[in-house]
């Protein structure tokens, strides 16, 4: 039954795709900076479900795709029966060949991140705009959501002016006063997004302008948004303290996640019950702030893996300013 709700959601954005959606889908967070432009979708709770595959996420120039070919359905609420929070999506501008996370396919590299791979043209960090919409066309009233960004460097991209002209024709982006369209964009700073910096919704109110968004050193894929600074002095704390892992697993990788408050370098140990070292990992440079998992393969452990606790060091080096700092979790291993 919620299978067919969702068809019936999307065939009813098809009909009506020249009075969008407003609301339900929206962009939530957009990063620009990195190796990778990668942008997250959102379905809002006044929403059940939505089934997406078809919808382009794109920012119009040169060519782009639909999201995938297979079905990959959004709901309101987390549901519990799947690995990730169903209520986001992560859709990557990457040709890399890596499957898309589908519906049927499911959480295929274990990282609780529902994540699409589009072959699309990336994003650029000095003027650009993002969009969900029914097609890859600007100009003939698809838009779902919209967004513009800018460097603000005194004179605006002719083509992504363009852009935000439609979408401001189309009330799906907010007119300003100013004659440099710019200035109607969120101000990214003269060079950019850094690579671990992102755009983020600060709440799903959606007044299709630039105060939606925030800048904010915390990129989330896949979670909620964290637009200020959570509480916090030291440089990195455990999401959790005691995880449980099943060795021997399909994956055969351990996840260790932790949440990074600055940008640093890491580094882990491993030890059995006995307090020997099983495991040390490579130095982790130039880790970004936010949520970080760290993979690690069974294979690497010495020794034979047996169940029970095997305590785990993480230790942190602050790039800004050289201070040190560490944390421990408890890794339960069963099988």
């Amino acid at each position: 039954m919620k299978k067919k709700s969702c068809l019936i959601t999307f065939l009813v954005l098809l009909i009506t795709a020249h009075s969008p959606l407003r609301g339900g889908l929206l962009l939530n967070e957009v990063s620009a900076g990195g190796s990778i432009d990668w942008i997250e979708l959102k379905l809002t709770p006044d929403t059940d479900c939505l089934e997406i595959s078809q919808l382009f996420a794109t920012m119009y120039y040169g060519t782009n795709e639909k999201i995938s070919d297979s079905p990959v359905t959004l709901y309101g609420s987390d549901r519990p029966e799947t690995l990730w929070d169903d209520r986001f999506a992560v859709i990557y501008f990457s040709s890399s060949g890596t499957s898309d996370e589908t519906d049927s396919a499911g959480d295929l590299n274990n990282n609780s991140i529902r994540e699409i791979y589009c072959n699309n043209y990336g994003l650029w960090n000095t003027d650009c705009c993002v969009a969900i919409d029914h097609d890859d066309d600007p100009s003939n009233n698809g838009i779902i959501d919209f967004m513009a960004f800018s460097n603000r460097d005194g004179s605006i991209n002719s083509t992504i002016a363009s852009y935000i002209n439609y979408a401001i024709t189309y009330r799906m982006w907010n007119e300003c006063a100013s004659v440099n369209l710019q200035e109607c964009c969120f101000d990214t700073g003269l060079n950019g997004m850094k690579s671990w910096q992102t755009l983020s919704r600060t709440g799903s109110a959606d007044t299709e302008s630039v105060t939606d968004f925030v800048l904010t050193s915390y990129a989330t894929p896949g979670r909620e948004n964290i637009v200020s600074a959570p509480g916090g002095r030291g440089i990195l704390k455990p999401v959790k303290s005691r995880l449980v892992h099943n060795y021997g697993n399909t994956t055969g990788k351990i996840e260790l996640p932790v949440f990074l408050y600055r940008r640093a370098s890491l580094r882990v140990r491993i030890f059995n019950s006995a307090g020997m070292n099983v495991y040390t990992g490579p130095l982790i440079t130039d880790a970004s702030p936010g949520f970080l998992a760290i993979s690690i393969c069974e294979k690497d452990i010495r020794g034979r893996i047996l169940t029970g606790l095997y305590p785990v060091s993480i230790e942190a080096v602050d790039l800004s300013d050289g201070s040190t700092g560490s944390l421990r979790i408890t890794l339960i291993m069963v099988r």
